[in-house]
């Protein structure tokens, strides 16, 4: 895990974070797998003062049960594809990232979600929401 090098209190976001070895901000949250395992979401941005950045975050958010299974299954997806299906989700090591765009996802900004695993890297590009590509990265 990264150490956090900075910490704020933000109106909007709560508590969130800069991390070594990362640019820019993140606010972690927890989520859960399908089975139940626990899991580390991270939220990253540049500027915790975006306007444009908070909405997408919130947008995110309120459509995250119809988001979250297709992230679940493209990943398991990936992983078998690339020889690793059989290799676990390791919740004291492995999370998310999300990276928050700066334009509107409605207006077709591109984003993407990684698993960050032991293994390697399980990326999936969204453009607005449409998943356009994934790969795994080594």
């Amino acid at each position: 895990m990264s150490e956090i090098l900075e910490q704020i209190d933000h109106p909007f976001w709560g508590t969130v974070q800069r991390r070594s070895g990362y640019e820019g901000w993140d606010l972690e949250q927890a989520a859960s797998l399908p089975d139940g395992t626990d899991a580390k979401l991270r939220f990253d941005f540049d500027d915790p003062n975006n306007p444009t950045v908070q909405d997408n975050y919130s947008v995110i958010r309120s459509r995250w049960a119809e988001i979250w299974p297709r992230i679940i299954d493209r990943i398991a997806q990936m992983k078998s594809a690339y020889g690793y299906g059989d290799a676990p989700f390791d919740p004291a090591t492995d999370w998310f990232s999300i990276s928050v765009p700066e334009d509107r996802i409605e207006n077709g900004a591109e984003w993407s979600v990684m698993l960050q695993a032991t293994e390697a890297g399980w990326l999936i590009d969204f453009r607005g929401w449409e998943d356009f590509g994934g790969q795994g990265v080594f």
